[in-house]
C-alpha cells in the first residue's frame, strides 16, 4: 500500500521494477477521498476508469481525480512514481494565485500527458526525488513543503497538457464558500482576518459577504466566530485545561480578550458556561461534541 504522509492526508510511494505486477485502485475505501498523480520512470503502465483501458508508455504522466473509481496496474519491471492527496487538502495545494483555477480544471479531470526523457529528468524527478527526502525526515516531515512540492509538480504537469489556454471561468459561489469554509478550518486558530481570506481566496470584500449572507443568512465574521466559538466550548466542556491555555489555543495572548469574546457571544464568561456545564453534565450524564459539519 501507499505511505500515509502527514496522518492520512498524503500517500506516496516509488514503485521500483521488480519481478511482480502491482494494482492500486483509487475512488473507493481507504482511497475514496484521494487523488493519484503518476509519472512512468521506466516501462510502461495500464490504467482502467470508466470502462476504458489506457495504456501508458515510458515518460508518461497522468492524474486521476478525486472521488473517481480507478485501478492502475504496473507491470514488472516498471519503475513507477504514485503520489496522492486527500480532497480536504485540496485548497491548501491549489492555492489561490492566479495559476490556482487552471490547476483546478486540471485536478476535475482524467490527465494524460508525455515527455521526453529529458523533461523527465530534468523537471519532474528532481521534485520527487526532493519529495522522498522530505518524507524520510520522518518526525520532521513540514506539510508546507510537501504541498508546495505537489503544487509545482501539478503546475509542471498542466503545462504538458497545453492547459495554458483554457481560460479560467469565474469560480461559482458554493465553490468559494466551500473553500472559504475549509480555509477558516485550517486557520480559525490563528485569528486571522476576513480581509485575510478575501486575499486567499482571490475575491473582493464585499462578493465574500453577499455570498455568506445570500447562502447561509450569516456574514464571514460571524461564520468565523461562530467557529472559534464551537472550539471554545468544545475545550471547556470535554478538557480540563485552564481558560488562558484554551485561549492560547484559539490565537488569544490574553485570557481577557477570550473572556470578553466568549461573554459576547454566549451572555456567560468562559468560567462560568464550565460551571453551568458540569452541573448539567452531572443531571443529564451527556456530553455533546461539536464538528465541522455542525456549521450553519
Amino acid at each position: 500500500m501507499l505511505t500515509n504522509i502527514l496522518g492520512s492526508m498524503v500517500r506516496f510511494e516509488e514503485i521500483k521494477p521488480g519481478l511482480q505486477p502491482r494494482t492500486f485502485s483509487t475512488g473507493s475505501d481507504s482511497f475514496e477521498s484521494f487523488n493519484l498523480i503518476g509519472i512512468i520512470q521506466r516501462g510502461d503502465l495500464y490504467l482502467e476508469m470508466d470502462n476504458a483501458r489506457h495504456d501508458l508508455e515510458e515518460w508518461s504522466l497522468f492524474c486521476i481525480p478525486h472521488q473517481k473509481k480507478a485501478k492502475v496496474i504496473v507491470p514488472p519491471g516498471s519503475h513507477v512514481w504514485l503520489l496522492g492527496y486527500h480532497f480536504e487538502m485540496t485548497y491548501v495545494v491549489l492555492g489561490a494565485e492566479s495559476d490556482s483555477q487552471r490547476l483546478d480544471i486540471l485536478m476535475r479531470q482524467l490527465t494524460i500527458a508525455g515527455c521526453t526523457e529529458h523533461d523527465l529528468e530534468a523537471r519532474f524527478l528532481p521534485l520527487l526525488r526532493l519529495f522522498r527526502d522530505e518524507f524520510d525526515l520522518a518526525k520532521h516531515r513540514s506539510r508546507s513543503v510537501i504541498c508546495s512540492i505537489i503544487r509545482i509538480l501539478l503546475i509542471s504537469l498542466y503545462r504538458f497538457v497545453a492547459l495554458d489556454s483554457v481560460t479560467p471561468q469565474e469560480i461559482p459561489d458554493d465553490t468559494l464558500l466551500q473553500r472559504f469554509r475549509q480555509w477558516v478550518e485550517l486557520e480559525y486558530r490563528n485569528r486571522r482576518t476576513v480581509s485575510y481570506y478575501c486575499d486567499v481566496l482571490n475575491i473582493t470584500y464585499d462578493r465574500l459577504h453577499a455570498i455568506c449572507q445570500r447562502n447561509l443568512g450569516k456574514s464571514p465574521l460571524q461564520l468565523i466566530n461562530h467557529r472559534i466559538l464551537m472550539e471554545a466550548v468544545a475545550r471547556l466542556t470535554s478538557s480540563s485545561d485552564s481558560i488562558q491555555t484554551i485561549a492560547n489555543g484559539l490565537g488569544y495572548n490574553d485570557a481577557s480578550q477570550f473572556s470578553h469574546f466568549f461573554k459576547k457571544n454566549t451572555t456567560t464568561s468562559p468560567a462560568q458556561f464550565r460551571k453551568l456545564q458540569a452541573l448539567q453534565s452531572e443531571h443529564s450524564g451527556a456530553n455533546d461534541k461539536h464538528a465541522f459539519s455542525d456549521w450553519p
